[in-house]
């Protein structure tokens, strides 16, 4: 497992290895060993590390931290789509049989959730035509092949891609082959 990240984080913050190691307890030689992948810290040296960073642990721990959406940052036309080939993947216990594959990471709050599994037959849709909520929702292609329907254009989603559509964003999810389709979904 590699922590560049650590390097990367005191050296954005201007702090020397000497001034991270006086608020962790630990060398700066440990620290540099731990910068430079030479040897793996514990999760308590981990805490300690990102307490002193003001970060989360699973945040050093990514091989590349998990993208947030800033807060100036808008979704244009209501939706945004994530590939399959652009999710985050880090493992945050230092083991090879766990791994988090990070879908979304969007900053909202909220009061009322719903997750549902969605089956959709072969040849069917969710709905029969393109409707609208006042739910946020991501889905997420568990199996099959989805073909969303938007106002303006139409969408092709893979297994392992998801789609994040803001309330009030018409829609509907299509099967166009000749197998079932299973979602993951949730609307918040």
């Amino acid at each position: 497992m590699d922590f560049k990240e650590i390097k990367n984080l005191r050296k954005e913050k201007e702090m020397t290895l000497t001034e991270l190691g006086t608020k962790t307890g630990y060398s700066a030689s440990f620290l540099s060993q731990i910068e430079r992948g030479v040897n793996r810290p514990s999760l308590e040296a981990l805490r300690k590390i990102a307490k002193s960073l003001d970060v989360s642990v699973a945040s050093l721990m990514a091989k590349e931290s998990p993208k947030i959406k800033e807060q100036g940052e808008k979704i244009t036309r209501g939706f945004k789509v994530i590939r399959n080939s652009e999710n985050t993947v880090y493992s945050p216990w230092q083991t090879d049989s766990t791994y988090y594959n990070t879908l979304f990471n969007l900053p909202v709050h909220t009061d009322n959730m719903v997750i549902s599994k969605i089956y959709i037959d072969a040849q069917s849709s969710s709905s029969g035509k393109k409707i609208t909520h006042n739910l946020s929702e991501i889905n997420y292609v568990l199996q099959g092949e989805a073909t969303i329907e938007l106002e303006e254009e139409t969408l092709t989603l893979q297994e392992g891609d998801a789609i994040f559509l803001e309330a009030f964003t018409k829609h509907n999810i299509n099967n166009l082959t000749d197998s079932g389709l299973l979602l993951f979904t949730l609307q918040f």
